[in-house]
C-alpha cells in the first residue's frame, strides 16, 4: 500500500508541475495594442523583396522581426470573392498561423465584398447581388459564423473582429446604405451588422467586436445611432490620415477625447500613416505629395514620421478611462517594386507612407512599437 502511495503522490507532483508549466507558458493578455496590417505583406514577400533591419542586415522573418521590435497585433482583410483571388479565407488563414506562431494576436478585417469596402464604395459581393434584405441578413450571418468557426478550429481565433470596413454609410450597398438621395435610413445596416455579429459570437464568443468609422469628425452621432438601436460592440475603430481627417491634430486629440468620454466602448484608431518623405519610387502617383497635406510641425521625414507615431501612441494612451487599447498602421509594407513590372502589388500610391524607406530597410518610427 505504500508503495501504492507514493507512485500516486508522485504522479499528483508531477501532473501539478506540469499544469503550472502549461499556464505560465499561456501569453499575458494583451492590455494595449501595437499594431500593422499586413494584408500585403504576402504578395510582397513572394514578389522577392527582401526588407531590411535598422542595421541594413536583411530580414529573414518579416513576422518574428516585427515581433521582436514590439508589433503584438497583426490586422488582416478579408474579401468573399475578389476575380484574382486575393484576400481569400485561405489566405487569412495562412497569416493568422503565422500571427500565431509568433505571439502575435490577430484582427480580422470582414470587408463584406469582392473588393475594396470603405465610406464612398460598399459594393455588394456578387454572390449576394440577387437577396432581398432577409436573405441577405440570413447570409452574412451564416458566412460570418463559417468563417470564424475555420478560424477556431486552426486555433487561430481573432482576438478583434471588424464587423465590416469604414462602413460610415453602411455597408452591403444599396441595401445597406444608410445616406442617399431618398435620406437617411439606419434600419438595414443595423440589422446586417447585428446579424454579422451574432454569427461572429456563436463561433467565437471570446473575440471582440469592432465597428469601424473613417475619420474622428463626426463620429459621435454614427456611434450614437448604433449604441441607442443595441448594436452590442466591444471596440470603436477609427481611421485618422490628416490628409483626408484634418490635419490640426491638436485639434483633432481634443475631438477624440471629448469622443472617447461619451462612449462605454473601448478606442482604437485602426487605420494611420504618415510620410517619411514627398518624393517617389515609382511613376504611379502617390496619395500624399503635397506639404499641405501635412500636419504643419510634422516634416515629411523619418524623423516627421517618428514624431507622429509618437504622438498618435501617446494620444491614444492617454485617453481618459484607459479607454485607449490602441493603433494599427496601415500598410507599412506597400513599397514599391520597381524591378518587378509583373507584380501585382507594382505601383505603390503609398511608397512614401511604408515604414520601411525606398532601400527597404526600416524607418526610425519603428522605435515608437517598443514604447509601453
Amino acid at each position: 500500500m505504500k508503495k501504492h502511495f507514493y507512485l500516486i503522490l508522485i504522479f499528483l507532483l508531477i501532473s501539478c508541475d506540469s499544469s503550472e508549466n502549461d499556464r505560465q507558458s499561456e501569453p499575458e493578455p494583451i492590455d494595449f495594442y501595437k499594431g500593422m496590417d499586413l494584408s500585403f505583406l504576402p504578395e510582397i514577400e513572394s514578389d522577392g523583396v527582401v526588407f531590411k533591419d535598422e542595421n541594413s542586415q536583411d530580414i529573414v522573418d518579416n513576422y518574428a522581426y516585427l515581433k521582436s521590435r514590439g508589433v503584438n497585433l497583426v490586422r488582416i482583410r478579408l474579401w468573399i470573392n475578389n476575380t484574382s483571388g486575393l484576400y481569400n479565407l485561405n489566405f487569412v488563414k495562412d497569416q493568422a498561423l503565422k500571427a500565431k506562431a509568433q505571439g502575435m494576436d490577430f484582427l480580422l478585417d470582414f470587408h463584406y465584398s469582392d473588393t475594396w469596402a470603405d465610406p464612398g464604395s460598399q459594393d455588394i459581393p456578387n454572390v449576394w447581388a440577387t437577396l432581398n434584405i432577409t436573405s441577405l441578413t440570413e447570409s452574412i450571418k451564416n458566412y460570418s459564423q463559417n468563417v470564424l468557426q475555420e478560424l477556431v478550429l486552426q486555433d487561430t481565433s481573432p482576438a478583434i473582429v471588424q464587423i465590416g470596413n469604414e462602413t460610415n454609410n453602411g455597408m452591403l450597398w444599396p441595401l445597406g446604405q444608410v445616406y442617399s438621395s431618398s435620406g437617411e435610413n439606419w434600419d438595414n445596416y443595423i440589422q446586417l451588422t447585428k446579424a454579422a455579429i451574432e454569427g461572429v459570437r456563436q463561433a467565437s464568443p471570446a473575440s471582440q467586436i469592432m465597428i469601424h468609422h473613417a475619420g474622428i469628425e463626426n463620429a459621435d452621432y454614427f456611434y450614437e445611432q448604433l449604441i441607442s438601436r443595441n448594436v452590442n460592440f466591444d471596440i470603436a475603430g477609427l481611421s485618422y490620415y490628416p490628409w483626408w481627417h484634418n490635419n490640426d491634430i491638436d485639434f483633432i486629440e481634443n475631438q477624440l477625447q471629448s469622443f472617447a468620454t461619451g462612449i462605454t466602448q473601448k478606442v482604437m484608431i485602426v487605420e494611420t500613416a504618415y510620410p517619411f518623405t514627398l518624393n517617389w519610387d515609382d511613376q504611379t502617383n502617390n496619395i500624399v505629395g503635397l506639404q499641405n497635406q501635412l500636419i504643419t510641425s510634422y516634416p515629411a521625414t523619418p524623423a516627421g514620421q517618428r514624431t507622429y507615431m509618437l504622438r498618435i501612441h501617446n494620444m491614444v494612451k492617454s485617453l481618459p478611462g484607459n479607454k485607449g487599447i490602441g493603433y494599427c498602421y496601415w500598410a507599412p509594407d506597400w513599397v514599391a517594386l520597381s524591378n518587378n513590372n509583373n507584380s501585382s502589388t507594382n505601383g505603390s500610391s503609398w511608397e512614401n507612407l511604408a515604414l520601411f524607406d525606398f532601400s527597404h530597410r526600416v524607418n526610425t518610427a519603428i522605435d515608437i512599437y517598443e514604447l509601453d
